[in-house]
């Protein structure tokens, strides 16, 4: 396998994200006595860039959404259910070291190693 980046549980404490240098996010059941197989979603990232690595995931205030800063500069937000990915936010000029959405607006935050914070505004 390859190096875990980050986890993020979710705001009622039954899934944990997970990210590795595979350019995917994995949502992990653990609640206990949870079935055997614990990884219950698999979402990816953006297939089609050298520089794909997600570095750092958050899940959104309802755990309808999950966010992901990447160190191809952009910050990638998913739908849960779908695994699709709504958004794919752009600005910063370095890698997107840390993304968190706001408690009750539908706004991500990023911060990347170009020194600079970001907010997107999301539907």
């Amino acid at each position: 396998g390859k190096q875990v980046r980050s986890l993020s549980l979710s705001a009622e404490g039954s899934y944990l994200l997970s990210n590795a240098m595979d350019n995917a996010v994995r949502i992990w059941d653990v609640r206990p006595f949870a079935p055997k197989e614990r990884c219950v979603k698999i979402l990816q990232g953006n297939v089609h860039n050298f520089e794909k690595n997600l570095l750092r995931c958050s899940w959104s205030p309802d755990g309808s959404k999950i966010a992901a800063g990447s160190a191809d500069r952009f910050v990638y937000v998913w739908d849960t259910t779908s695994r699709r990915i709504l958004y794919k936010l752009p600005g910063h000029a370095g890698s997107i070291n840390e993304v968190a959405f706001h408690p009750e607006e539908p706004i991500v935050l990023s911060a990347s190693s170009d020194k600079r914070l970001y907010m997107g505004e999301i539907q």
